[in-house]
């Protein structure tokens, strides 16, 4: 598990933890069934300093435009 920083435009960064990375293109649905599933749109990694046991992941996203059922 790692906890990433997801980032909405006109949303407020949050801070939330998920299994794995998401590549750009992928979708991530959040567990409290509220939010839409989010496309992620860009990754970022920020290189650790020393004495932190993990890189700081911001992920970039946007709701993911729903299709009707056929």
């Amino acid at each position: 598990m790692i906890t990433v920083v997801l980032s909405e435009k006109g949303q407020r960064d949050r801070e939330i933890l998920l299994a794995g990375i998401p590549r750009k293109g992928e979708t991530i649905r959040l567990a409290n069934g509220k939010d839409r599933s989010l496309l992620v749109e860009h990754v970022l990694w920020l290189e650790t300093t020393k004495g932190e046991p993990a890189p700081e992941v911001i992920i970039v996203v946007r709701e993911q435009e729903e299709t009707p059922d056929i």
